[in-house]
């Protein structure tokens, strides 16, 4: 698979310079009373704006060399944000700057770089989205893309595009030499720049369909976002759970899709197992490489995104029952989870 080149780090990194002291005047005409805001099916564009905008923040995270910026939107009550990994890769403090120019600490509860989503929980209750699977969007619809481009100056900053295309997959060279593979990107058009990442991809009900992470360098109007469904099946868990940990299955796999194009099955369904770590969970119930796998206590599993919901939804040593295709014959194997 040719690797893009792509701007990851959608981050403005300095030293001391976080733009202008936003909490110097606080607008209280903005309502930023903690609650679920709803958007109208026939409000426009305009007005779903007004409505979602505070539930989106920008984000600054001290490094040992200056400062990141970012962007984060507020997807539960009580302050619970969903933003990009490395937006606050390495953070000391964390501040979130809302849209009536206040603003707030805020500590990290989760994050994972493979995914490049963090939940962060903050010291203030705010407003707070909904969201909306990825797989009710078309492409071609209208999207919206609020956040922080640059410097904290030019928070809350509204850009609007299409969906260009789904389930996207990109292979991202990383410092050291090492790939990561991100499958099940939404593309879209909407301009984005550093300081966009973490904040929210809104469709025009005004829901959140997905969190932005990147975008090409060497191409104009083709940016990327993860679907939201990924991030609030662990949200869900966090919340219910600070101490939750994500079971470790142990693989490297390809979505259906992906696998077809690469030859490495004439299957339409099901993940192709690329690598299997020894001793993990999976391993040690008999998955091999160039396995198929086909479903998880009957759940159908066709994406890494689909594998990552339902794993979500388990603990750890919780006994699974996994079905796999091996020389085109199937075989049920037991498994039990682990950290």
């Amino acid at each position: 698979m040719k690797a893009v080149f792509l701007l990851f780090a959608l981050i403005f990194t300095s030293t001391g310079l976080l733009g202008c002291n936003l909490s110097a005047n606080v607008d209280t005409s903005i309502d930023m009373t903690p609650r679920l805001i709803t958007v109208g099916d026939d409000v426009s564009t305009t007005d779903m704006v007004e409505a979602v905008k505070s539930a989106v923040v920008g984000i600054t995270a001290t490094l040992s060399d200056g400062y990141s910026v970012g962007s984060g939107v507020a997807i539960a009550s009580n302050g619970y944000i969903l933003t990009n990994h490395h937006v606050i890769e390495g953070a000391g403090t964390i501040k979130v700057y809302l849209v009536n120019n206040l603003d707030s600490y805020a500590k990290v509860l989760w994050s994972d770089s493979a995914l490049d989503l963090a939940i962060l929980k903050a010291d203030v209750d705010m407003p707070y989205l909904a969201c909306m699977s990825s797989t009710e969007l078309k492409v071609g619809e209208d999207v919206i893309a609020i956040g922080t481009p640059l410097t904290l100056q030019f928070k809350h900053t509204v850009t609007k595009g299409i969906v260009s295309a789904l389930n996207r997959t990109l292979e991202i060279s990383n410092i050291g030499g090492t790939t990561t593979l991100m499958q099940g990107l939404i593309q879209h058009d909407a301009s984005i720049n550093p300081g966009n990442s973490g904040g929210p991809l809104i469709s025009s009900s005004g829901k959140v369909v997905g969190i932005n992470t990147l975008k090409a360098t060497d191409a104009e109007g083709i940016a990327f976002a993860i679907p939201i469904e990924v991030a609030t099946a662990i949200t869900g868990k966090i919340i219910s759970d600070v101490n939750y940990k994500v079971p470790k299955l142990g693989i490297f796999a390809y979505d259906a899709d992906i696998a077809k194009f690469a030859n490495k099955t004439i299957l339409n369904n099901g993940l192709y197992i690329e690598d299997v770590k020894k001793n993990s969970c999976f391993y040690n119930a008999g998955v091999r490489n160039g396995d198929i796998l086909l479903s998880i206590n009957d759940y159908e599993v066709n994406s890494m995104n689909e594998l990552r919901q339902i794993l979500y939804s388990l603990n750890n040593r919780d006994k699974i029952s996994l079905k796999i295709m091996r020389n085109n014959e199937t075989h049920i194997l037991n498994a039990e989870l682990c950290s």
